[in-house]
C-alpha cells in the first residue's frame, strides 16, 4: 500500500537534511493529507507550517504540485515535538514486476520550529538531489540558492544583504569552488572576481574600482604564483634531459657526416 509507510531511504534524506542545518532527528510521527495513507483523510496534530516565499524566482517549484497525477503530499514531525516540520511531495511511478515505486521530488523543512518553512530540496526523477534554497534569517524569503549537478554542488547563490536580490555566486567543479563572483553596491552587476586554486587557495582577484563591468585592479596571491613557478620549474626540467639528448644527438650525426 503506497505512502502507508515512510521508507528507510526517506528517512535518510530527511535526517541528512536535518543534521545538515543543525537540527537533531528522532523517530518520524507521520502525519497525512488526503491522498496519502491509503487515501484518507487524517488530522494533523497541529497546523502545516507555512510555505517558503522564493525571492530568487525559484526555478523547480513544479516539483513541489501535489496535486499533478502519481504524487502525494504528506506532512511530517521529524522534531518529535508534535507539530509538522517538513512538507514532502513523493512522486510514483511503476517499477519492476508492476509495482508502484515512490521518490522523493520536493521536500521543505521548517528547521527553527517557527511554525515556517524555511529549507527547500528538490530531486530528479532518480532521486539524486537538484536543488535547494534556505531562509537563513527566518524572514520567510529565501536567500541563498544551491545548484547540484550529478549529486555535486555546482553553484551557491547568496543574498547576503537580505534584499531579495544575489550579491554574490560561487561556482564549483567536481565538487571544488572555483570561482566567487561578487556585487559590493547591489546594482546586479559583478564587480569583484576571485579565482581559486585546486587546493582550495586565491590565486587571484579582480577589482571593478569604478563599476563599469571591467577589471580596473589585479591582486595576485605571491604564494600561489610562487608555488606554480615551482610546479612549472619542475617540469621544464624534467623535459630538459631529452632535450639536451637530442640536441647531443644531433651534434654526432652532424660530425658522422
Amino acid at each position: 500500500m503506497r505512502g502507508s509507510i515512510f521508507s528507510s531511504t526517506l528517512l535518510r534524506r530527511a535526517s541528512s537534511a536535518l543534521r545538515a542545518v543543525g537540527v537533531a532527528t528522532v523517530p518520524l510521527a507521520i502525519f497525512c493529507v488526503v491522498g496519502a495513507c491509503g487515501g484518507s483523510a487524517k488530522k494533523t496534530a497541529g497546523e502545516p507550517p507555512k510555505a517558503l516565499t522564493s525571492a530568487g524566482g525559484f526555478k523547480g517549484a513544479t516539483r513541489c504540485d501535489a496535486s499533478q497525477p502519481g504524487r502525494e503530499l504528506s506532512y511530517h514531525d521529524l522534531a518529535g515535538s508534535g507539530k509538522p516540520d517538513m512538507v514532502e511531495v513523493i512522486g510514483y511511478t511503476k517499477g519492476a514486476g508492476g509495482m508502484s515505486e515512490g521518490r522523493p521530488l520536493c521536500m521543505e523543512l521548517d528547521t527553527n520550529r517557527d511554525g515556517k518553512l524555511d529549507l527547500l530540496r528538490t530531486f530528479d526523477d532518480l532521486g539524486e538531489i537538484e536543488s535547494e534554497e534556505a531562509d537563513r534569517n527566518y524572514d520567510g524569503k529565501s536567500d541563498v540558492w544551491t545548484t547540484y549537478e550529478k549529486g555535486q554542488i555546482a553553484k551557491i547563490a547568496f543574498d547576503t544583504q537580505f534584499k531579495g536580490i544575489v550579491d554574490e555566486t560561487h561556482y564549483y567543479k567536481d565538487g571544488k569552488l572555483k570561482r566567487i563572483e561578487r556585487d559590493r553596491n547591489g546594482d546586479g552587476k559583478v564587480d569583484v572576481w576571485e579565482f581559486y586554486l585546486a587546493d582550495g587557495s586565491l590565486e587571484r582577484m579582480g577589482i571593478d574600482t569604478d563599476f563599469n563591468g571591467k577589471v580596473d585592479v589585479w591582486y595576485r596571491d605571491e604564494l600561489a604564483r610562487a608555488a606554480q613557478k615551482a610546479v612549472d620549474a619542475k617540469s621544464a626540467a624534467s623535459a630538459s634531459p631529452s632535450a639536451s639528448t637530442s640536441a647531443s644527438a644531433k651534434k654526432k650525426s652532424a660530425e658522422a657526416e
